[in-house]
């Protein structure tokens, strides 16, 4: 009996990818022993004896009796083979071409051979040893497949983690654009609010500088107008005493008169001249001639010998306008009184002296029913 055949690859076998192979694992050895009890069985059944065979043989003559069968040898059942290594996927070969058939011959008999059980147990060897093969490179063509699968499954990991990857940094990128675009953004808005609150506090620095020169000018302004009323109120004031003074002279010249008048002197007020006519013995009449138009006041009846007087003294110009009047005496009447100060104001200018010189004060008797 020829020993069995053990195949084996010369180089060390392909190291599978470090993979999580374990249901793999189970399921190829769930596969290898069915493939094991399949192969035991095929085993058994192609090792049985075979039984006698009958040969008849013609020959001349009478042939002698045939000897008895020689009795086989039983022989020993094979040990399971060891699960070789996986080979590289093989094309299987080709069956032979089938002998060509020949008619027989009806005069021929067939010629009836005895089968040699060694060349049977060869045959069935050889058809064990090509379904192993088959089988081997089945397994061979599945475990290439599964080794293609795991490569794409890998491929399309890495794939995936290498997008991933491109995403996580695109985005990065991203955010950190982001980031440096709000940091330049928050610095321009400091910068241009510095600059505002800078432009602000120079604005206002402008404006508190112009307010304090405008105060300085106004007080100085102020100062200069205090000054200038002043002086305005001591030329007043010192008018109003020269005035107060001439008033006072002119007054007490025209008590003078009056005093003289009453005695008989020429130049009183005895004719009903008025004070300031200077000699002139008619400026009296002329002055009550301008002053009676604008006394708008119709007397009552008279009673007795009551004879209302008001008496203004006239502040006059150089060139006999009314510049000033006061009422130095009351008539007990003040529609009275009104009545001959606006006379005084519309007989502007006075009648001119015959002396051609007006006298700055003059005194208006004014007398109800002269």
């Amino acid at each position: 009996m020829t020993p069995p055949i053990i195949r084996h690859h010369s180089g060390p076998p392909a190291t599978p990818p470090n993979n999580d192979n374990r249901i793999a694992l189970v399921l190829a050895l769930l596969v290898h022993g069915l493939l094991l009890a399949v192969l035991i069985f095929n085993l058994n059944w192609h090792t049985e004896n075979p039984g006698p065979v009958e040969v008849q043989l013609w020959a001349d003559g009478n042939s002698p009796v045939s000897p008895p069968p020689k009795p086989q040898p039983e022989q020993p059942k094979p040990q399971p083979k060891p699960q070789p290594e996986p080979e590289p996927e093989k094309q299987p070969e080709p069956p032979p071409p089938p002998p060509p058939q020949t008619k027989p011959d009806p005069q021929v008999q067939p010629k009836t051979e005895e089968v040699d059980p060694e060349i049977a147990l060869q045959e069935a060897k050889k058809k064990r040893e090509k379904e192993e093969q088959a089988r081997q490179a089945a397994e061979a063509a599945k475990e290439k497949a599964r080794l293609e699968e795991e490569r794409k499954q890998a491929e399309l990991k890495e794939k995936k983690r290498l997008e991933q990857e491109r995403q996580a940094a695109e985005k990065a990128a991203a955010d950190k654009a982001a980031a440096e675009k709000a940091a330049a953004d928050k610095a321009a808005a400091e910068k241009k609010a510095k600059d505002d609150a800078a432009k602000k506090a120079a604005a206002e620095k402008a404006a508190a500088d112009k307010a304090a020169a405008d105060k300085a000018a106004a007080e100085k302004a102020a100062a200069d107008k205090a000054a200038a009323e002043k002086a305005a109120a001591e030329k007043k004031a010192k008018e109003e005493a020269a005035k107060k003074a001439a008033a006072d002279k002119a007054l007490k010249d025209a008590f003078r008169n009056d005093a003289l008048g009453a005695a008989g002197i020429p130049g009183g007020t005895a004719d009903r001249n008025q004070a300031g006519g200077g000699r002139d013995n008619g400026y009296g009449a002329k002055v009550r001639a301008c002053v009676q138009p604008g006394v708008a006041y119709p007397p009552p009846p008279r009673s007795g010998s009551d004879n209302p007087t008001a008496q203004y003294r006239v502040q006059l110009g150089s060139d006999g306008k009314v510049n000033g009047v006061t009422l130095t005496s009351s008539s007990g009447n003040a529609g009275f009184d009104r009545a001959v100060e606006t006379g005084i104001r519309r007989c502007n200018p006075f009648p001119k002296p015959s002396t051609g010189r007006y006298e700055p004060i003059i005194d208006v008797v004014y007398r109800m029913y002269d």
